[in-house]
């Protein structure tokens, strides 16, 4: 989210007539006519330390104007013709205006008509444009200033956590109106007083704002409320609520993405669990020790596997398992490959599988071609998951359409799915209408997914990178997407329109 000394939010950019601004994929032109946030929607804010602003296309080139109000987006260099003021407006919309800075005109605009000669920010001259971020809606709050991120307990949300650790770490953001709502795992919205409620209410959304510190040290988000108080933490409680409405360093957050946080489940119902090596031990309910974040690292086509103490998990000499390394070398890194009966193998650094001594101990010391039933990687920090795939979010058809239970892939906005546990490491998805996932019973029909089963309906998570999984259907096909909206379990191996970002 920075580069060089600018920090960097990427949004989509929504008209008063409800378009996104869009940046078309030749001739380097803009116009204000998308549907949706897609990639040709994304614009990358860049805000600096003068608190003006660039604005950049997915293809890499800004948003310049020139004195006689024309707009383009074809210059992949910052100047004075592509940079803006970023203003706020001031009906409580939270909508944001860009000015030039040069030529002191509004960004404003809809169709191909999208020009900066509106001389206020206002709906009226289509210049007040609304913000949906890009991220992935399943996110952590960090303090900028406390170094500490969001943890929600049963009553409020507090800045306690020196790592995003767990499920309660895990914020779902819900966009309505121009603003947010947190929205935790059991399905609580935080308020401005900081209590959690259940009903959606004003008193529980909160505008976007970038700002820079008064003394320039400081650069990141800001959430303010419905009567223009930011959100913060203040006292030894640390709970999150808003307090000012003047800003102050407590009130400044980053929004990052929630790595996968998994428990490794060997034979016997064992889980791995870090002491003095990494052992099998019967675990009621799983604490930290057994929590690990795994990231994949993209030059190694490996994983890392991460302890809260911040140690990696890493091959000894002899083959065993320990978490002390506090750096990722080549021995701190694995191989994961999928069974697809919800079971993985994990290979060690040295070239040898995982398995558990007699002591429960962990080693790398299965051969590669010798039997191996591998373990379950369990996901814990998505009790609640949002998928999405390059064409949008996967989610219900509207309640008009016909097939209303059915899934596709092309929805603007995200559906929250309740991902259950399965004992042998696959898992059911269960829908908001309270229905199981499940592939078209119907013998004759496409293999769509739809959400009409009562029972649980087991399906294989695989996950591909840090945040992307595919999934395996009963039917032995994995899930695909495409352009048109349909979300089958069509493929017989995965491929780039398999995967979904979680």
């Amino acid at each position: 989210m920075s580069r060089g000394n600018s920090f960097e939010w990427v949004i989509g950019l929504v008209n008063p007539e409800g378009k996104y601004l869009t940046a078309e994929r030749y001739g380097n032109r803009i116009n204000a006519g998308g549907l949706a946030l897609r990639r040709k929607q994304k614009w990358t804010v860049e805000f600096n330390d003068d608190e003006t602003v660039y604005i950049r296309s997915f293809a890499g080139h800004y948003i310049s104007v020139d004195r006689l109000g024309t707009v383009t987006c074809e210059n992949p260099e910052r100047g004075e013709d592509e940079k803006f003021v970023l203003e706020y407006a001031t009906d409580g919309s939270a909508r944001w205006a860009f000015r030039s800075h040069k030529y002191r005109y509004f960004l404003s605009g809809t169709g191909e008509g999208v020009n900066c000669l509106a001389k206020q920010a206002s709906g009226e001259e289509l210049s007040l444009w609304y913000t949906p971020f890009a991220m992935h809606p399943q996110v952590t709050v960090f303090s900028m200033l406390g170094k500490k991120f969001a943890i929600a307990d049963s009553e409020n949300v507090r800045l306690l956590g020196n790592k995003a650790w767990g499920p309660e770490a895990l914020l779902t953001m819900e966009f309505t109106q121009g603003k947010y709502r947190f929205k935790t795992v059991n399905n609580r919205y935080l308020s401005k007083d900081g209590s959690l409620v259940t009903i959606r209410g004003e008193g529980s959304l909160f505008g976007i704002e970038i700002h820079l510190s008064e003394d320039k040290r400081l650069k990141g988000l800001a959430f303010k409320d419905n009567e223009d108080r930011y959100l913060s933490a203040t006292g030894p409680s640390g709970i999150l609520k808003t307090n000012y409405k003047v800003l102050r360093k407590d009130e400044f957050f980053r929004l990052e993405e929630c790595h996968p946080q998994v428990i490794i489940v060997g034979k016997g119902g064992k889980t791995a669990s870090v002491g003095m090596e990494v052992m099998l031990k019967i675990i009621q309910v799983p604490t930290k020790s057994e929590i690990f974040q795994i990231e994949y690292e993209h030059k190694k086509n490996k994983w890392s596997i991460e302890t809260y103490d911040g140690t990696y998990w890493g091959v000894t000499a002899n083959g065993c398992i320990e978490a002390v390394a506090k750096t990722i070398t080549e021995d701190n890194l694995f191989e994961i490959q999928w069974l697809s009966n919800g079971m993985a193998r994990i290979k060690g650094s040295n070239g040898k599988y995982l398995s558990s001594k007699g002591t429960g101990n962990l080693a790398a010391s299965v051969p590669e071609n010798a039997p191996d039933n591998g373990f379950q990687i369990r996901l814990m920090n998505r009790p609640v998951i949002v998928f999405r795939c390059e064409f949008g979010f996967i989610g219900l058809k509207s309640v008009s359409e016909s097939n209303k239970d059915e899934y596709i892939c092309t929805k603007a906005n995200p559906s929250v799915i309740t991902l259950n546990q399965m004992d042998d490491g696959k898992y059911s998805l269960q829908a908001e209408n309270g229905k199981y996932w499940c592939v078209n019973p119907q013998t004759d029909g496409f293999p769509s997914i739809k959400a009409i089963s009562a029972e649980p309906v087991p399906f294989v998570m695989e996950f591909r990178d840090s945040s992307l999984v595919t999934l395996l259907a009963p039917n032995g096909r994995y899930l695909h997407c495409d352009q048109m909206g349909h979300f089958h379990a069509s493929a017989e191996e995965p491929d780039a329109q398999c995967v979904l970002y979680c």
